[in-house]
């Protein structure tokens, strides 16, 4: 039976406090927009590559060198998403009737598409009508009240993941870049992906059985939902005894999963964890759970 353990949780907060972390304020002009842009053309870059920024590297690893420099992953998706605003491309009436030979530029890397090409073209169309639909990204997204975000944000196929995780990362992005003002913050989670997932269940706060996740059968969408779910609440937990805010702790445990906690050889001897986390005291590392192939992150 799956369970949150609010000892855990208390003791990975009593972690957090002591290494620092803080929010990004995401201003890296090589995968996002000058902070001095038109709302308008922020807010069309942050809804359209939120609404496809789910696992770029399922089959191959989706990475490559742009301009020089070598890019991975979402990192690589967002350089990519940079130039292509450099060239007008996140116009509503432009994504409305997207065709795929004019994605490709911002879905291929490296000579090669990203896995789900197609689906992506889809969803930045959706988005594209959606924005058109409303009178322009300014009035599809609201951004005093992030309960009404996200229910506006649900009319958007991209968005409709009941857990929330684009919602929750667009909500992030326009927090930290001060596109948004929410008067609700308290509102806010964390956006429950992969890393976030794994994280949880190797330090414990997610106590869910090794034997199942290391059994590699893949669970159904409902499954999914609800041990996402339970993972989100895990983080609301140590984000309250840790005094950080959710999405402050989203950066940290995202940067974390991708360079210490990884999936495979986890790099133990720099963990600040080590001493508190369950796999590290069994041995035994077990990966995220096996989901249904999905855009929701």
């Amino acid at each position: 039976m799956e369970a949150i353990d609010v000892d855990k949780a208390e003791a990975v907060a009593d972690v957090l406090k002591s290494v620092g972390v803080r929010r990004d304020s995401y201003l890296d002009q090589r995968l996002y927009p000058p902070p001095d842009d038109p709302p308008e053309d922020q807010l069309a870059y942050f809804v359209s590559m939120v609404a496809i920024d789910h696992r770029t590297s399922l089959w191959e690893p989706f990475e490559g060198v742009v301009g020089g420099e070598f890019f991975h992953g979402a990192d690589a998706l967002y350089r990519l998403g940079r130039l292509a605003y450099g060239r007008g491309f996140f116009k509503a009436e432009k994504l409305a009737e997207l065709a795929p030979s004019e994605a490709e530029h911002l879905l291929t890397i490296g000579g090669r598409r990203v896995w789900d090409f197609h689906i992506r073209v889809l969803l930045l169309r959706d988005v594209g009508k959606k924005a058109l639909r409303n009178g322009g990204f300014e009035r599809l997204v609201p951004r005093d009240s992030l309960k009404r975000l996200k229910e506006a944000l649900r009319q958007i196929r991209a968005y409709e993941d009941p857990v929330e995780k684009k919602a929750l990362l667009l909500a992030k992005f326009l927090d930290g870049r001060k596109l948004a003002d929410f008067k609700d913050l308290e509102e806010a989670d964390v956006p429950v992906d992969n890393h976030l997932s794994r994280i949880a269940y190797r330090l414990g706060i997610a106590d869910v059985s090794y034997d199942f996740l290391e059994s590699g059968v893949e669970v159904p969408r409902e499954e999914d939902v609800r041990l996402r779910q339970l993972v989100k609440t895990a983080w609301k937990i140590v984000a309250k005894f840790a005094d950080i805010h959710p999405f402050a702790l989203d950066d940290y445990l995202w940067s974390f999963g991708r360079r210490t906690c990884t999936r495979e050889r986890p790099k133990c001897d720099v963990c600040p964890f080590r001493e508190i986390c369950k796999a590290h005291a069994l041995q035994r590392y077990p990966p995220e759970h096996l989901h249904l192939i999905t855009w929701y992150y």
